[in-house]
């Protein structure tokens, strides 16, 4: 009656964690559906869409690598000792970090709007200005969702990485109904929606944390679980670290393929994604939890069976959206002063990227078994491999081949390490990793 009680719980976890992500994604959608009607495919947009992806770097770092290093090594210790003594140096040299991010931001301007943008214009220069104050609020918010994660709390955690797209749509509408909408209203919402949930973060930290004393917030490093911390969170972002290039090399070869393929492919991927936020990452967060607290000899087996969970929910996902495709992309997009030419742009970009959400989605699922069992080095490899591949086709096609190539470059790399991947997942015996910490029944979703 108890385990029926308490899997009753999980299901209903999920399911609001898939409710609130749903949430958040309609107000993302809602946000680009503004920005498509009032500015259409241009420069602007352009230049947005390309900058913001240094924030969104950082985000995707704090949500995914730091958060599979930190929240174990958060747990372990606030079980063994009742008190995280390395968070407060964890927090203070985390915000030096953002602040020097900011600061490089603003000195390397020259370079990286000639890297990313057709026009270094005034214009542009301010949009990456007021864009390079969200490091520290996101570094804030990570590090708040990773204890929340730790403490079972995975509803909490998804809603404070999806509050700040929601802030964001809220902001940039009310700019809107006051009459002040300009270009800089694009970054200036973006900015918004991570400061104010960065602060409500941060202040959720320091509430929470008890008393230490001054070496926890100068020489964290004193605390051997402080650098068992580092070496984990090293290994796990080197992966991160060659996603995040790729992407900034699809930009860059996007931006040889003329005015508005930046912006086209955002909408594309917006929309051929839909169903990663949606259903890979609530039900890879619940397939990794159920996979740490099952016994290694069955967890083979239970790898199994989630695989092809999620092979079957992506495929079908993907299927429909691409036979709705063109109702999808006018839905959301086909108003104000979005064409019919920039539709059929948008969708000719799409079936690339639904193929690229199952081959994603796939892999971050054997990513979490990998690293589970302790061979994240070798998954790392393989992607670092793929990642290579797919940018060396794309050296190869730049400016000779559509954009929606590519995001096929990329289906290519990253599908033949998904069937490498696949392969050390039968090859090799599953082994427990020595800093995991078992989670309690019914808390693991």
């Amino acid at each position: 009656m108890l385990l029926h009680r308490l899997r009753s719980r999980s299901m209903l976890l999920v399911i609001f964690t898939l409710g609130a992500g749903a949430i958040f994604k309609i107000s993302a959608f809602a946000r680009e559906a503004f920005i498509a009607s009032r500015f259409g495919l241009s420069s602007l947009t352009d230049a947005y869409f390309a900058l913001q992806q240094l924030p969104l770097a950082l985000a995707t770092f704090m949500f995914g690598a730091f958060a599979l290093a930190f929240t174990p090594a958060y747990a372990h210790e606030q079980q063994n000792n009742g008190i995280v003594r390395w968070l407060p140096g964890l927090l203070l040299y985390g915000s030096l970090f953002g602040v020097v991010l900011t600061v490089l931001t603003l000195l390397g301007a020259p370079f990286l709007l000639g890297l990313f943008t057709t026009s270094a214009d005034a214009g542009t220069h301010s949009t990456l200005t007021v864009l390079s104050l969200c490091y520290v609020p996101i570094i804030a918010i990570g590090i708040c969702a990773g204890i929340c994660t730790s403490y079972g709390r995975n509803l909490w955690s998804m809603t404070l990485t999806g509050l700040p797209y929601l802030v964001m749509t809220v902001t940039l509408l009310l700019i809107y109904a006051a009459g002040r909408l300009s270009g800089l209203s694009l970054p200036i919402s973006m900015t918004v929606g991570f400061v104010a949930i960065g602060i409500f973060s941060a202040f959720k930290i320091f509430r929470g944390e008890k008393p230490v004393r001054a070496e926890s917030y100068l020489q964290p490093w004193r605390f051997p679980e402080f650098r068992m911390f580092l070496r984990q969170l090293t290994a796990s972002s080197v992966e991160s670290l060659g996603f995040t290039g790729n992407q900034f090399l699809l930009i860059h070869f996007l931006a040889m393929s003329g005015t508005g393929a930046i912006s086209a492919n955002n909408c594309a991927s917006r929309i051929g994604m839909l169903g990663y936020s949606l259903l890979a990452q609530p039900l890879g967060q619940y397939m990794q939890g159920r996979m740490c607290i099952t016994r290694e000899e069955d967890r083979p087996k239970q790898f199994k069976r989630f695989l092809l969970m999620m092979a079957l929910a992506s495929i079908g996902a993907a299927a429909l959206v691409f036979f709705t495709r063109y109702g999808i992309t006018e839905a959301v997009y086909m108003r104000g002063r979005f064409s019919f030419s920039e539709l059929n742009e948008v969708v000719s970009i799409l079936p690339a990227w639904l193929a690229y959400f199952v081959v994603l989605t796939l892999n971050s699922c054997v990513a979490k078994y990998l690293f589970i069992s302790s061979r994240g080095s070798s998954y790392t490899r393989n992607m670092l491999c793929g990642y290579a591949l797919a940018n060396g086709l794309r050296f190869t096609l730049a400016g000779h081949r559509p954009a929606s190539s590519m995001i096929w470059c990329a289906v290519l790399g990253e599908g033949l390490a998904l069937v490498v991947n696949l392969g050390i997942c039968r090859a090799h015996k599953d082994r427990r990793l020595p800093m995991f910490v078992p989670v309690p029944e019914g808390q693991e979703v």
